[in-house]
């Protein structure tokens, strides 16, 4: 997903207000959060551009109007309105590389990656910053990539240093493996049962169906940039205006919307779906 004239950005985090059909990311070289509403010639708006050191992870709760980041320059989390204003550091303490953040907006919990060398670790507590706790703390080294699927009631991971794709109850138990042999995964996005995330090696997309046993599929653009944030994107919260239109419309301005090689729409896991989409940001790509 690219913003023309947006040369010299790095986007690392990536988050969506479904009911508003806005998109907010992270900039890592800019030192800015932003946000643009999915309509074409639309221009970012900057929320944030003072007090970041290294923005990276964020996440959007739209049923409580916040988001939240990570900095792993300045070493905390923070958390504001959807429009950057009531900005506070939930954070300051007990954390040494944060990486990526997701919300449960239904269960009122959020959950952050910390790949410390000495001690990595995925850690928990309610989207008002009460009951911290450390959920996984074993057999994990680069938890870069973090998910929440809520259908399913649990969290996943895909881990650059292990290579491997698990997930975990929201309570902590149930652990499983679902892939052992990830590249360099950095992050990650479930939907409908499939999980998709960005890959460094492969400078590209990887998808995967975990009840299926066959390889992931992968989708590798024509001009290979390193890829960072990922996140569905769905028109059912768009009041029904069709996504597939407006990216048909002026896509060079709006976003790129991407299928891997191999997903069939009209599978079953997509039947009810089908015009669900993917964004991803790049690193800064020149526009026609």
């Amino acid at each position: 997903y690219y913003w023309s004239g947006t040369h010299g950005s790095i986007v690392v985090g990536i988050g969506y207000d479904c009911q508003e059909g806005i998109v907010y990311w992270t900039d890592l070289a800019k030192r800015t959060i932003s946000r643009a509403r999915l309509e074409p010639g639309v221009q970012p708006e900057v929320l944030i551009s003072t007090g970041l050191v290294a923005p990276e992870g964020l996440a959007v709760d739209a049923v409580r109007g916040m988001m939240v980041w990570v900095d792993s320059g300045a070493d905390r989390i923070e958390t504001s309105g959807l429009d950057g204003r009531g900005r506070r550091a939930m954070f300051r303490d007990g954390l040494v590389n944060p990486r990526a953040i997701v919300v449960d907006s239904s269960g009122g919990s959020m959950y952050w990656s910390d790949w410390n060398p000495e001690a990595p670790k995925i850690e928990s507590c309610t989207v008002e910053g009460q009951l911290r706790k450390v959920l996984v703390h074993d057999g994990i080294q680069l938890p870069n990539a973090l998910t929440f699927d809520d259908s399913a009631r649990q969290l996943c991971w895909a881990d650059a240093g292990t290579k491997m794709l698990e997930c975990i109850a929201s309570n902590g138990t149930g652990r499983r493996q679902l892939q052992r042999t990830l590249n360099y995964p950095f992050a990650l996005a479930v939907h409908a049962g499939h999980f998709y995330w960005t890959d460094w090696l492969r400078d590209g997309i990887l998808a995967m169906d975990p009840n299926s046993s066959q390889s992931p599929d992968e989708y590798l653009p024509d001009q290979r940039h390193r890829p960072y944030g990922i996140t569905v994107v769905s028109p059912h919260c768009l009041s029904g205006k069709s996504l597939a239109t407006v990216f048909q419309k002026r896509p060079a301005s709006c976003a790129q919307a991407y299928y891997p090689q191999g997903v069939n729409r009209d599978t079953e896991g997509f039947k009810s779906s089908a015009d669900d989409m993917l964004l991803l940001r790049n690193e800064p790509k020149r526009v026609p």
